[in-house]
């Protein structure tokens, strides 16, 4: 298992490539990709370092099953665009 910080970039640059894959797509794969950049959001509000209230720019550290939820997801969302990509 990988640290929380190394999780944490993971799960954000999976974000970024999902942004910027939208940004190059329409239709129903844009529609698709808008929603796994929805689930996906809370991750940028997250933090895998201390950081005291007033340094943390409203971000919050995430209990251990969210990035399991969310490291699930980029795996359902890897298989599902397999697929789609497959035929």
């Amino acid at each position: 298992m990988l640290p929380e910080k190394d999780r944490l970039e993971h799960l954000r640059e999976v974000v970024a490539v999902l942004a910027i894959a939208l940004a190059r797509t329409h239709g129903h794969l844009a529609w698709f990709l808008s929603g796994a950049v929805t689930v996906l959001e809370p991750v940028l509000r997250w933090r895998a370092l201390l950081a005291e209230d007033d340094h943390a720019f409203g971000t919050v550290p995430p209990a251990l099953e969210q990035y399991t939820e969310a490291e699930n997801a980029v795996r359902r969302l890897q298989a599902t665009l397999a697929r789609i990509t497959a035929g």
